[in-house]
């Protein structure tokens, strides 16, 4: 029976390690192979229907690429507010749908607030769009400043020009709203900034000229989300977040400690728990999600103007108290929160059904 009990023991280790080696290197190996299989791509471009809106890029200086995507076609409130906010940013907008289609009234509303409307097939997730946006563009050197962002986060909860008055392009070529140390320091690609300096860098330049349609999450998050940040940090350009990982991290790891919150006895067992493990990760210098895990923080205590769609609607980090969105956002600021229920609301019928 020892014996036997040995060889078992063996396999089950073995088997539990190829499992984990399985889990590891699997989403790799299929991102090497949709890399591959990009190279049988030979085309410009993957737009399949454009629209010219009310709009024109006659004497802008600011121009955003904003990219969507929703299954049904539909453009949903929360995203026209924040077409509204970038247009009272300053910005022109071309917007960039990978959608199967484009609702007709979404298409008017779309038009009567951008310069060009495009449709795409969804190859290449964010960044193909990005590459086929700055197609449309031509050269960049007639801009002071590119925004890219997208669809992926509720906002803004406050004015995105004062916001955007802090990015001085004397402190650095490129802006984001959070950065992440996750697979290497690099700013969230929800939301970029890059001002003339960078516009005008071959590294830039170079960054969007290689880039492949590629259908891997995996490689579009290491490669070009990560990769672009470090392409540019490479070549000299200073990156740089409005509300950075480092300052939130510190802040929440202060707050826990000066107010004894882990002894409080107001607080229950598992928001205790939560906050060991958070601080315990932060002491170590772990690298955490900080769109995700510090999201309350970011708005209420460093203003923070935009929310995860995914933190909401999946919370894959298993956040606790994400529930309390709404009464955080609405003593921050005056941003409707049914512009998020409503959505959510939609959103999460959808993936029932």
């Amino acid at each position: 029976m020892t014996g036997g009990s040995s060889i078992l023991g063996q396999v089950g280790r073995l088997a539990s390690a190829g499992w984990w080696w399985l889990r590891r290197t699997a989403p790799r190996a299929v991102a090497y192979a949709a890399y591959g299989l990009s190279w049988l791509r030979r085309r410009d471009n993957y737009i399949a229907e454009r629209w010219e809106g009310e709009r024109s890029l006659e004497g802008t200086k600011k121009i955003a690429l904003f990219v969507h995507y929703d299954r049904a076609g539909i453009v949903h409130d929360y995203v026209v507010y924040y077409l509204r906010q970038l247009r009272l940013a300053g910005f022109e907008v071309i917007f960039v749908s990978n959608a199967p289609t484009l609702a007709e009234r979404s298409l008017a509303n779309l038009r009567e607030l951008c310069v060009t409307v495009i449709r795409r097939r969804n190859i290449g997730y964010d960044f193909g769009a990005f590459k086929d946006g700055l197609g449309v563009l031509g050269p960049l050197d007639r801009f002071d400043e590119l925004l890219l962002a997208n669809d992926s986060v509720y906002g803004p909860f406050h004015n995105l020009d004062a916001i955007l008055k802090r990015t001085d392009s004397g402190r650095a070529a490129v802006w984001g709203i959070t950065d992440s140390w996750q697979f290497g320091y690099h700013l969230q690609s929800y939301f970029l900034l890059f001002k003339r300096p960078a516009l005008l860098s071959p590294a830039f330049v170079q960054f969007w000229q290689r880039l492949r349609y590629v259908q891997s999450k995996t490689w579009v998050v290491l490669r070009y989300e990560v990769g672009l940040s470090r392409a540019l940090i490479k070549s000299g350009l200073r990156c740089a977040a409005l509300y950075p990982y480092r300052q939130a991290a510190s802040g929440i790891s202060e707050a826990v400690r000066d107010r004894d919150m882990l002894s409080s006895p107001s607080l229950g067992r598992r928001h205790k728990d939560y906050l060991d493990m958070l601080t315990g990760a932060v002491d170590r210098g772990d690298p955490l999600n900080g769109s995700h895990y510090f999201w309350d923080y970011l708005i209420a205590d460093m203003g923070c103007p935009f929310i995860k769609r995914e933190l909401l609607q999946k919370n894959p980090a298993r956040v606790p108290f994400v529930n309390c969105w709404d009464t955080v956002i609405e003593r921050s600021s005056t941003y409707d929160p049914d512009l998020i229920l409503r959505h959510l609301e939609v959103s999460q019928k959808d993936h029932c059904v």
